[in-house]
């Protein structure tokens, strides 16, 4: 069974809410998934500020465990790192937005996007088009919930979902929708949401993890020609 690494940029993740996290991951998917966190770095992923904190920290911790594990997920929903940390180790590594974008373009031809504040819809926008997908994306709305707030809510949570959800469905046209924030996926009420929408309403976390998965088991990882290695003798002051 492969095994893959399910890494948290930053330090919001410890103790019993890791542990809670790892029993969940280990329950979507055929694979043994560890949630490892950095060893420093922002409290959690709200701001550009803090997404680009997370990064140093982020590829000293897939550096260290690059050899323990034959993928990594990156642990937020905003991929911060992402093409870094695929220049950096040899493994497969895969981004949840990625992952999730591509995923909802096929299922649907206009999906709405879910995420945890206002000042984190630019970042979306940003991130849609990174992709090319900007164009496929009926809107982006908040459902108003810090990272801090979503683990002690969890019912308080799917009716803000489904609440702005459904005025993505009605009122922008999304024919399928995401939550766009790793918090919000380790909820696990992607099943309660689509209920009540009748739209999909997909899981970032079982989809980037089976994606990584597959990848291992199927030998797939990131060219080296898009991806190339860097000269590691220059980066002695990061690893």
């Amino acid at each position: 069974m492969v095994s893959v690494a399910y890494l948290v940029p930053g330090t919001a993740v410890a103790g019993e809410e890791r542990e809670r996290r790892e029993r969940v991951a280990n329950g979507l998917v055929s694979a043994n998934v560890s949630v490892v966190t950095a060893d420093s770095g922002p409290p959690g992923i709200e701001s550009v500020v803090e997404e680009a904190w997370a990064v140093p920290e982020t590829l000293r911790k897939a550096h260290e465990i690059e050899d323990e594990y034959d993928a990594i997920v990156l642990g937020c929903f905003g991929d911060p790192g992402l093409r870094a940390l695929r220049e950096l180790v040899s493994v497969p590594v895969v981004g949840p937005a990625e992952a999730t974008l591509h995923t909802a373009a096929q299922v649907a031809d206009r999906f709405g996007w879910l995420t945890i504040l206002d000042r984190t819809v630019p970042m979306c926008r940003e991130l849609l088009d990174l992709h090319g997908l900007a164009d496929r994306c009926a809107g982006v709305r908040s459902v108003d919930a810090a990272v801090e707030d979503i683990e002690g809510d969890a019912d308080g949570l799917v009716d803000r979902m489904v609440a702005v959800g459904r005025a993505a469905v009605e009122e922008d046209g999304a024919e399928a929708l995401f939550p766009g924030c790793m918090s919000l996926a380790f909820a696990q009420r992607h099943g309660d949401v689509t209920d009540e929408l009748g739209v999909p309403f997909l899981d970032p976390l079982s989809l980037s993890l089976e994606q990584a998965g597959s990848w291992a088991r199927h030998g797939v990882t990131q060219s080296e020609r898009s991806y190339p290695a860097p000269d590691f003798d220059r980066l002695t002051d990061l690893l």
